[in-house]
C-alpha cells in the first residue's frame, strides 16, 4: 500500500535488518542501529519500504513528529515526560542560558536511559524532588521535561540560575554500558541544544558550576576529561568525505562488493556494524583476486 510518507525510529536494541525485498526470505541488504530514524512510504505485509530497502515494521515505532526531533549524528531524542503536576516537575519559566552536565552515578547494570526515566515517574523521584531535561545512554537520548521548563537538577535552589536558567543533562554510567559512547552522544545532543537555543560554548558547564558537587564524576577524575568533552559539544560530528563517493560506490557495486548503493553514497549514518562488513566484503574481493 503506498501512502503519504512517515518517520519511524529503529525500537531493539540490537537494531534491525533493511532486506531486498518485502520478507526475510530476501537478502539482507544491512543493518540500521538503535534509535535512527527511517522513513516508511510504501508497506506490504507488514514490511515497510525505506530509501534503501525494507524494514519489518514490528521493529520500528512511529515518531509523533512529521520530522523527528534528532541529533546531527541521527539519535533520535524520544521523549518520556514526567506527567505536569508531579512534584518533581515543578514548571515555571527556563531561560534556556546554559546547558549543565550531570553524570546519573548509578552504575548498576541496566541502569540506562530508558531506566531513569521510569524512575523519573516513580514515588521516590517525587519524593526527592529530583528531575532533569534528558538522560543520555550509550544508544539512547531520552527527555523527562520540555526545555522551556524548569527542573531540580542543579541544587541551587528553587530559583536559582542553575535550575531555572539551564537544561539538565545526565549521562549514564552503568555497569556494561560504553561510557566513552555516552558521552560521544550527550556530546551530539549539547550541540543540538546550542543551536536550537544559541547557547554559547562557554555556558556549557558542570554540575559542579552551581553547587560545588563533585560532578559529572568520572569526567572531572579524568585528565583532560572536561576539555576533550567540550570539544566535542563545540564541533559538528565528523562526516566522511563526499568528494568522489558515489564514483567510488559506484565502482564497489560493479565489482560485487556493495550492494545498497544508496545507503554508502549518503555518507552519513554508517553503522560500525555496516563497515566492518564492507571491510570484510572488500578483503574477500582481493583475495579472490589474487
Amino acid at each position: 500500500m503506498e501512502g503519504r510518507k512517515k518517520w519511524y525510529r529503529v525500537a531493539p536494541n540490537v537494531g534491525v535488518n533493511v532486506r531486498n525485498g518485502p520478507g526475510t526470505a530476501y537478502d539482507k541488504a544491512f543493518s540500521l542501529s538503535y534509535g535512527t530514524a527511517v522513513e516508511i512510504g510504501e508497506t506490504k505485509d507488514g514490511w515497510g519500504r525505506c530509501s534503501d530497502g525494507w524494514v519489518c515494521m514490528d521493529y520500528l515505532e512511529p515518531v509523533s513528529e512529521t520530522e523527528p526531533r534528532q541529533t546531527d549524528t541521527g539519535l533520535v531524542i524520544q521523549r518520556s515526560l514526567i506527567p505536569a503536576g508531579r512534584k518533581n516537575r515543578p514548571g515555571g519559566t527556563n531561560g534556556d542560558r546554559y546547558i549543565t552536565i550531570h553524570e546519573t552515578g548509578n552504575f548498576a547494570r541496566g541502569a540506562d536511559a530508558a531506566a531513569h526515566a521510569a524512575y523519573l515517574k516513580s514515588d521516590a523521584a517525587i519524593k526527592a524532588r529530583m528531575s532533569w531535561h534528558y538522560t543520555v545512554d550509550d544508544h539512547a537520548v531520552v527527555q523527562h521535561i520540555p526545555d522551556g521548563e524548569k527542573a531540580w537538577h542543579a541544587g541551587d535552589g528553587a530559583n536559582g540560575p542553575g535550575n531555572s536558567q539551564s537544561i539538565g543533562i545526565e549521562i549514564c554510567v552503568d555497569a556494561g554500558g560504553d561510557f566513552a559512547q555516552a558521552k560521544r552522544n550527550a556530546a551530539a545532543l549539547v550541540r543540538l541544544l546550542r543551536k536550537e537555543h544559541g547557547i554559547g560554548l562557554g555556558n556549557v558547564v558542570q554540575h559542579f558550576h552551581w553547587n560545588g558537587k563533585d560532578c559529572p564524576h568520572t569526567i572531572r577524575h579524568t585528565a583532560g576529561g572536561w576539555a576533550d568533552f567540550l570539544a566535542l559539544c563545540g564541533s559538528a560530528a565528523a562526516q566522511p568525505e563526499q568528494s568522489g563517493l558515489p564514483a567510488a560506490v559506484d565502482v564497489l557495486v560493479r565489482a560485487g562488493v556493495v550492494t545498497s548503493p544508496d545507503y554508502w553514497k549518503r555518507g552519513s549514518g554508517w553503522s560500525d556494524a555496516n563497515v566492518a562488513a564492507l571491510i570484510r566484503a572488500m578483503a574477500a574481493y582481493i583475495e579472490k583476486k589474487r
